[in-house]
C-alpha cells in the first residue's frame, strides 16, 4: 500500500473541497516523509498563496522547480507571487518558462499578456489574450482582458463584444457587466447601461464605481432623487470617492438644498484641496450666501487665474 499516495489524494480531496487546514496538515505530513515532493510542494504553496503567506508559498514554488525544472504549474504559480509583488520581469520570464515547457498552456499565455499590459506593450499582450483563446475558446478571463485592451485601443465594438463573451461564459462576472455598462454610456445607450450597472451591483453591491455611474446615469436621465441615492451609496462605500461628493453637491444645488451642496463640496475639497471644478462650485455657493470676498477669492482658484499653495494635498 502506498502510504503517500494515498495522503496525497486524500490532502487534494481535502483542498478541492476547500477544508485547508485539514488539506494542508496532510500536505505537511507527505512533506515530512519525502521533502521533496514536488507535488506536494507546489500544492501547499497554493494554500500559502490563498492565505497570503506570500513569502513561504515562493520559497516551495522554487523548491519544487529545483527538483523538477519541468514543472509547469510550479512556473506558472511562482509568476502569479511576483506578479502580486509587482516584480514584472521576473514574472514574465516564469509564464514565458511555463510556455516553453507546455506551450498549450493558456493560463500561463493569458498571465503573460497580463504583464505585457502592465509593461505598455500592447501588441505583445493582445497576441497573448488571443492565443489563450486559441488554445482555451471558453477563457473567460482573456476573453475579458482582451476586451479590456481594445478598449484601451478605443476599438469600441470589438471591446463590446469581449466582454459580451465573457459574461456569454460567465454571467456572474462583475467586472465585465461594469465594463460592458462603460462602453454603451460611451454611446449614450443608456438604458442598456443603466441595465448592466444595475446588474454589477447585484453582483456586487459594494462596487462603488457601479453606484457612481448609475447615478450618473440617472442624473442624464433626469432622475435626480435616484442619482442622488446612487452618489449616496457610493460615498458609503468609498467616503473619499471626490466625484461622487462633486456630483451630490450638484444635485443638492439643483435641488436648491444649499447648505448640503456646501457641504458636499467642502468634503471634496478635504478630499483634493487642487480641485477646480469643486472651488468653482463652492465659490458659487458662498457667493449665493453673500460672501463675496471669499466666493471669489475660489472662484479665480478654480479658474486658474490666480496661484496658491494649499496646506496639503491627496493623491487619489
Amino acid at each position: 500500500m502506498d502510504t503517500t499516495k494515498d495522503t496525497f489524494n486524500l490532502a487534494i480531496k481535502n483542498h478541492q473541497e476547500g477544508r485547508l487546514d485539514v488539506a494542508k496538515e496532510l500536505y505537511n505530513q507527505i512533506l515530512k516523509i519525502n521533502p521533496n515532493h514536488s507535488q506536494t510542494l507546489n500544492n501547499i504553496a497554493v494554500i500559502f498563496t490563498n492565505l497570503k503567506e506570500y513569502q513561504k508559498a515562493k520559497e516551495c514554488y522554487q523548491k519544487a522547480i529545483k527538483i523538477n525544472p519541468s514543472y509547469a504549474d510550479a512556473h506558472n504559480n511562482l509568476g502569479l507571487i511576483f506578479t502580486k509583488s509587482g516584480e514584472n520581469e521576473k514574472a514574465k520570464e516564469c509564464y514565458e518558462k511555463t510556455i516553453e515547457i507546455n506551450p498549450n498552456y493558456a493560463n500561463a499565455h493569458n498571465n503573460l499578456g497580463v504583464i505585457f499590459n502592465e509593461l505598455r506593450e500592447i501588441k505583445k499582450a493582445k497576441e497573448c489574450f488571443e492565443k489563450a483563446i486559441e488554445i482555451n475558446p471558453n477563457y473567460s478571463d482573456a476573453y475579458y482582458n482582451l476586451g479590456n485592451i481594445f478598449k484601451g485601443l478605443r476599438e469600441n465594438q470589438k471591446a463590446k463584444e469581449c466582454y459580451e463573451k465573457t459574461i456569454e461564459l460567465n454571467p456572474n462576472y462583475s467586472d465585465a457587466h461594469y465594463n460592458l455598462a462603460n462602453i454603451f454610456k460611451g454611446l449614450r445607450e443608456n438604458q442598456k447601461a443603466k441595465e448592466c450597472y444595475e446588474k454589477t451591483i447585484e453582483l456586487n453591491p459594494n462596487y462603488s464605481d457601479a453606484h457612481y455611474n448609475l447615478g450618473v446615469i440617472f442624473n442624464d436621465l433626469g432622475e435626480l432623487q435616484k442619482a442622488k441615492e446612487c452618489y449616496e451609496k457610493a460615498i458609503e462605500i468609498n467616503p473619499n470617492y471626490l466625484d461622487a461628493h462633486y456630483n451630490l453637491g450638484v444635485i443638492f444645488n439643483e435641488l436648491t438644498e444649499i447648505k448640503k451642496a456646501k457641504e458636499c463640496y467642502e468634503k471634496a475639497l478635504e478630499i483634493d484641496p487642487l480641485n477646480k471644478k469643486s472651488m468653482v462650485e463652492y465659490g458659487k455657493i458662498l457667493l449665493f450666501l453673500n460672501d463675496k470676498f471669499k466666493g471669489y477669492e475660489y472662484i479665480k482658484k478654480g479658474a486658474g487665474v490666480i496661484k496658491f499653495t494649499p496646506s496639503y494635498s491627496k493623491i487619489i
